[in-house]
């Protein structure tokens, strides 16, 4: 699990959800009688987030936060180990 789900941000479980209630959800105008549920909701999100062509500037700061938070010290480890594994394993053909 990623650092960013792992601690509660002002007052959410983590800044996901506190980002998603700060930019799309918190100004939405509901019904009165509406049923709020989980579907509703990502439909809302999804729609303003990948629909509304107005939303570039939210799609680039939600695609930044998915990259902050990539391990990438891990990756790099994992690359270099199955590179050197690759080179051991390589016939030599230099003579």
């Amino acid at each position: 699990m990623s650092e960013i789900t792992k601690r509660p941000y002002n007052g959410w479980n983590n800044y996901a959800t506190f980002r998603i209630h700060h930019d799309i959800l918190n100004g939405y105008q509901w019904d009165e009688d509406e049923d709020i549920h989980v579907d509703l909701l990502k439909a809302i999100v999804e729609n303003c987030v990948f629909e509304n062509t107005g939303a570039v500037g939210l799609i680039v700061d939600y695609a930044n936060l998915f990259l902050n938070n990539v391990d990438w010290d891990e990756l790099v480890e994992a690359y270099n180990t199955r590179s050197l594994i690759t080179n051991v394993l390589k016939p030599n053909t230099d003579e």
